[in-house]
């Protein structure tokens, strides 16, 4: 396989080696991509090589939040893994890079972009640099410059490469804009801080521009962590179509997490050199592994988070912890083993969240035998709090459930200032909306 700038690979010797590209090569390099697991007919593995084919071709990159909606789609059809740790991806130059509103426009003549999981506009594009770029309701461009490893792409059309789970929650971490906002940024964030500043009673003057600024970048940095605990959980989204030609997204439950927590260092170890790679650390280190659904994930954010950034600043629980009885304590519980949902074993401490159709739909049987687990693990010595989404879906209520954890805990929770009351009730609606019926 060709190496980066003209190098020699050899297969045998650098197969565990992981081969960074650049977005400003000025011819492609070979693209070899496979994928783990059952797979539609289009991502069958296959050997690309960009520099053979069609110079008249220009392709897209999709990223950021198209590049999750693709991602989603792809889980829905089986895929269940990563690209094979050999891939040398080089990013074409900008000449082989779709760069403009009419481009996408072709493109959509060409492919169904809906079958991908890219019906919504603008879709999210990566180009090499600024002259790539244009402003329109069919695409928003995102300037990449720095290198990257492999597993960042997977090809899904013959001119459409999808960035990976990996790259995808890199692009989030660094899509904050530190400096300013857009005008409609500033205008829509303002009208929901007012609301939410008459809605708790706090003074309507308003937020300053430096303190709506301050929650765009939380906002960010909260999106790249939900969904970098979507993509670690045992739960996926599958998308359907409404009746507007749109999509939205139901839950599955008990499927393989698409990447694990240690791939996900390991990928940030490669990107090290990368602008924003300590922001992309932060997001590793907050989000969690193994949560079984999608108010899990947002229920332990909110408890964990810190209260400068809206949550409550807990301390973190294992999610979804085995708690296997003692063979003197099997006359004590009803199962051989238990799945806390989070869990604090050095204080035996567990909450325990039920969604409405898994636990009160289900119909009588289904709540005794959820009274029966919870009689059994409190005879087993460990307290358990229980939590419906009527106990998460207010700031009020909340507090009244981190207050009762925290002193379960031993822990202090901090009286929040007026404005981070108002972050508290914009990361609660942030982190709820998608999994409020879950």
């Amino acid at each position: 396989m060709a190496g980066i700038h003209g190098a020699q690979a050899s297969s045998s010797n650098n197969a565990n080696k992981v081969a960074t590209t650049s977005m400003h090569a000025s011819t492609p390099e070979t693209i070899s991509q496979g994928i783990h697991g059952q797979n539609p007919d289009y991502l069958q593995r296959s050997t690309h090589n960009l520099s053979t084919e069609s110079r008249s071709l220009q392709y897209a990159f999709v990223s950021h939040e198209s590049a999750v909606d693709a991602i989603w789609h792809l889980a829905a059809r089986n895929w269940s893994g990563v690209l094979d740790d050999e891939n040398v991806w080089m990013v074409p130059a900008p000449d082989w890079c779709i760069k403009n509103q009419r481009e996408v426009k072709k493109l959509a003549q060409v492919a169904n972009l809906s079958q991908f999981g890219l019906s919504r506009r603008p879709i999210d594009l990566l180009v090499p640099d600024k002259s790539c770029y244009s402003r329109g309701k069919q695409a928003r461009f995102h300037v990449w410059k720095d290198s990257f490893p492999d597993r960042s792409f997977v090809r899904i059309h013959e001119r459409i490469f999808v960035s990976t789970p990996y790259f995808i929650v890199l692009q989030l971490a660094m899509s904050r804009r530190s400096d300013r906002l857009s005008r409609l940024e500033a205008e829509i964030s303002a009208a929901e801080d007012r609301r939410i500043r008459k809605e708790l009673g706090i003074d309507t003057g308003g937020s300053s521009y430096r303190d709506l600024l301050k929650w765009n970048n939380i906002s960010h940095f909260v999106r790249a962590t939900q969904v970098l605990c979507d993509f670690m959980g045992t739960y996926r989204y599958r998308p359907y179509y409404v009746s507007d030609g749109s999509f939205a997204y139901e839950v599955m439950y008990h499927t393989k997490p698409l990447i694990t927590e240690k791939a996900m260092s390991d990928y940030l170890v490669y990107m090290r050199k990368t602008r924003g790679i300590q922001r992309a650390r932060r997001v590793a280190s907050a989000a969690f592994s193994g949560a079984a659904s999608p108010m899990e994930t947002a229920l332990a954010l909110i408890l964990c988070l810190p209260v400068e950034a809206g949550g409550f600043g807990l301390p973190r629980p294992q999610l979804n912890w085995e708690i296997s009885p003692k063979p003197q304590e099997r006359e004590l519980v009803s199962q051989k083993n238990f799945f806390a949902d989070l869990c604090w074993p050095d204080h035996r401490v567990i909450v325990e969240y039920y969604g409405q159709e898994d636990h009160f739909e289900s119909g009588f049987q289904k709540i005794s035998e959820d009274m029966t687990r919870t009689n059994s693990l409190n005879a087993l010595g460990w307290s358990v709090l229980q939590v419906t989404h009527a106990h998460i879906r207010t700031a009020n209520s909340l507090t009244l459930l981190a207050n009762q954890l925290a002193s379960l805990l031993g822990a202090q929770t901090r009286v929040p200032s007026d404005l981070e009351r108002i972050w508290r009730t914009r990361l609660i609606a942030q982190l709820l909306p998608r999994s409020q019926r879950m």
